[in-house]
């Protein structure tokens, strides 16, 4: 009998012990081909140097992080398949690194865990759920540009929106805020596939205009911004979030108009930024991005590095990652979480930053800097 439970305990203590040394499983979801295979691209890029830095330094807690990454198209039934078999392999956190179509159909899958970080501003997960949103949410983005309009004294914009999921959510953040702060707005509407905006632009760029925002990312923003420069509008034409990359300044180089503003996170002019921490983590992901991939990181990139730092939190400080209760409690109560911009949740609050880590900024010289008043 003593002997039966002995044995008993040997084998329990050495399945615990190969579950402690096999590899932690993260599950990624991305774009990696197609129209929205620059925000994936870039998102898995960091994920991948994450990944690349944590093992090299022995993994978390004694064990290794083991990525698995699926290609979703920005499809929305892709994206499913591949977070359901995430899921089934047992993956105990999965990063959202795709649009809102995709992450809207994933949220089903995810209600009893794990936890889905989500860099895209534009899904604020409910706080009952194991969604977590590391980017300001578009009504904060929104809310930056009236502060902006507000300091500048204008009382009107113009804006255009895709007639996508991403669109409606962008449409939306626009009417309550901007009517909230007693600003005219003046929409108008464009499909994804479209190759000329002007039409649009005609609509909402009248002579009482001093500003034009263009709310969407990827190739419809360079559509716009071409037709803009074609018709030679004097405003400054505003681009969303999503385009603060390397490789939309490159798309549009030879069309940029006179004035090209856009929205982001402080942390991609860290010289802004106000806390010391935050400033150094900005400055030192700036540079690591740089020297392992060649080429400066850009609004996505830091996204991403926002994403991971989360993720890195709550696998350190959660006793068993694959308690995904106890990985949510403590993303909720964690004080605070160290990153590029430092991450608050709570019980009733499920996203990470706010307005005030919102920075309008206008590129100048091939790089992204604080913007200018309107004159």
């Amino acid at each position: 009998m003593k002997r039966s439970l002995l044995c008993t305990l040997l084998i329990c203590a050495a399945g615990a012990a190969q579950a402690q040394s096999r590899p932690i499983l993260i599950g990624e979801v991305a774009p990696l081909t197609g129209p929205a295979a620059t925000v994936g691209t870039r998102l898995n890029n960091v994920a991948k140097m994450w990944v690349e830095e944590i093992n090299a330094k022995g993994g978390i807690n004694g064990r290794k992080i083991e990525l698995t990454t699926c290609n979703d198209e920005n499809r929305p039934e892709k994206a499913v398949a591949c977070a359901r078999d995430m899921i089934e392999k047992g993956a105990v956190m999965i990063l959202g690194n795709t649009l809102t179509a995709s992450l809207r159909a994933i949220q089903p899958l995810v209600r009893q865990g794990p936890v889905l970080i989500i860099p895209s501003p534009n899904l604020v997960p409910p706080a009952d759920s194991y969604g977590f949103q590391v980017s300001p949410s578009d009504r904060h983005l929104t809310e930056a540009i009236a502060d902006y309009m507000k300091a500048n004294r204008l009382a009107k914009i113009g804006m255009i929106a895709a007639t996508d999921a991403s669109g409606e959510v962008g449409v939306a953040s626009a009417k309550q805020v901007f009517d909230q702060r007693k600003f005219a707005l003046r929409l108008a509407r464009i499909d994804l596939r479209a190759t000329d905006a002007s039409t649009q632009l005609a609509q909402v760029a009248g002579e009482d205009i001093k500003l034009v925002y263009s709310s969407y990312t990827g190739g419809g923003a360079v559509t716009v911004v071409k037709s803009f420069k074609i018709l030679g509008l004097p405003q400054p034409l505003m681009v969303s979030y999503g385009n603060m990359s390397e490789a939309f300044v490159a798309l549009i180089k030879d069309v940029r108009p006179a004035r090209l503003l856009g929205t982001s996170v402080v942390a991609l002019v860290p010289d802004e930024i106000k806390d010391e921490g935050e400033r150094n983590r900005a400055k030192s992901f700036l540079i690591a991005y740089a020297k392992r991939y060649q080429e400066r990181a850009d609004m996505i990139n830091l996204l991403g590095k926002a994403a991971v730092d989360v993720a890195e939190a709550a696998l350190r400080n959660a006793k068993d990652p694959s308690n995904f209760p106890a990985v949510k409690k403590y993303l909720e109560s964690a004080p605070m979480i160290p990153s590029i911009q430092n991450q608050r949740f709570s019980p009733t609050n499920h996203v990470g930053l706010d307005a005030s880590k919102v920075i309008i900024v206008e590129l100048k010289d091939d790089t992204w800097v604080k913007a200018d008043p309107i004159k």
